[in-house]
């Protein structure tokens, strides 16, 4: 589809309580045309039942690291210690006459759904993270990018135990 096609999305974050007006600096045209949706990971409403998993739920999940968790109080975002926005800027063209309208919106609403999920894992997977060096960082990237281009090739990757 060449340029008739595209999916952008831009990303910030923010230690602040999601309320900062243009965090990934839209131009004004495009600011004056967007639609802010607020994401509760906790918010089961918000989320593809089909995709749940009991071990991805942050109602059920504490850390055993930072003692955040479990996201069961309804104002968890208004009380949580320390607070981090990620905002996220979804673009989407798909340049087709006649279906243009509706499948943009069906990729916005996938898109919405995968980072609903990838949120929550995020949270539920804390301890594994948190307190990571950036040579620790560096160091799993680098071995995600080995896995990636051996998945890509066709090579078959152990699983992660």
């Amino acid at each position: 589809m060449k340029d008739k096609f595209k999916i952008i999305t831009e990303s910030m974050h923010l230690a602040d309580r999601g309320d900062t007006e243009n965090a990934v600096n839209l131009p004004s045209n495009e600011l004056k045309i967007r639609k802010v949706e607020k994401i509760n990971i906790a918010d089961d409403s918000e989320y593809d039942s089909s995709k749940y998993l009991k071990e991805e739920d942050p109602k059920l999940f504490k850390s055993q690291k930072t003692g955040r968790g479990p996201l069961t109080d309804p104002n968890w975002r208004d009380i949580c210690e320390p607070f981090m926005t990620c905002y996220k800027a979804v673009t989407v063209e798909f340049i087709w006459f006649g279906i243009q309208g509706k499948v943009e919106a069906l990729i916005h609403k996938l898109m919405k759904q995968v980072m609903i999920q990838f949120h929550r894992r995020l949270f539920v997977e804390t301890d594994d993270w948190f307190g990571m060096t950036m040579q620790d960082l560096r160091k799993m990237e680098a071995e995600a990018a080995i896995e990636l281009e051996k998945k890509r090739l066709g090579e078959n990757v152990p699983e992660k135990k």
